[in-house]
């Protein structure tokens, strides 16, 4: 029996993102600490401006759900259950223009670079338009072994 790929699957089984707040399309491609994934900037509606396309710091965004998406894959290979994560925070984000266009179609890569004994992971981050990096950023993220732990600790403050 074959073996299913992350890329053969829908992108819900490594997100748990839904509805209008699930902007990554599919996964195209990933390895251990790598992935991409196409954009699906239409779907993007909650941030639609009067003009008519996405603001370009919805970006962070779309790089946030490819970690995220990351993080299901490696838990869908290990057999565990999709967490919660945190985006701790982003170095030098840039994008060469204001906006994204609703027709015209994205991708994001995102390359892991470090991760310390308390998952507190950092990656470099891209969104392309065909081969063009149009924005680019570091993000820190960290995904807790007890998010239970986490969240009573945030209760309790």
């Amino acid at each position: 029996m074959a073996t299913l790929l992350p890329t053969e699957l829908p992108i819900e089984t490594f997100l748990l993102h839904r509805k209008s707040m699930l902007l990554i399309k599919e996964i195209t491609s990933c390895g251990d600490d790598w992935l991409e994934a196409s954009v699906d900037v239409a779907a993007s509606s909650l941030f639609v401006s009067e003009q008519g396309d996405v603001p370009s710091w919805v970006g962070l965004e779309y790089m946030a759900q490819a970690i995220s998406a990351l993080a299901g894959v490696k838990a869908w290979r290990q057999g565990r259950k999709l967490e919660v994560g945190f985006l701790l925070g982003t170095r030098r984000y840039s994008a060469v223009e204001h906006s994204f266009s609703l027709a015209v179609p994205l991708s994001v890569k995102v390359v892991q670079l470090m991760r310390d004994e308390n998952n507190l992971v950092l990656f470099d981050c891209h969104i392309y338009r065909g081969e063009k990096s149009i924005a680019c950023a570091e993000i820190k993220a960290i995904q807790p072994d007890d998010i239970q732990t986490v969240l009573a600790q945030l209760d309790a403050k």
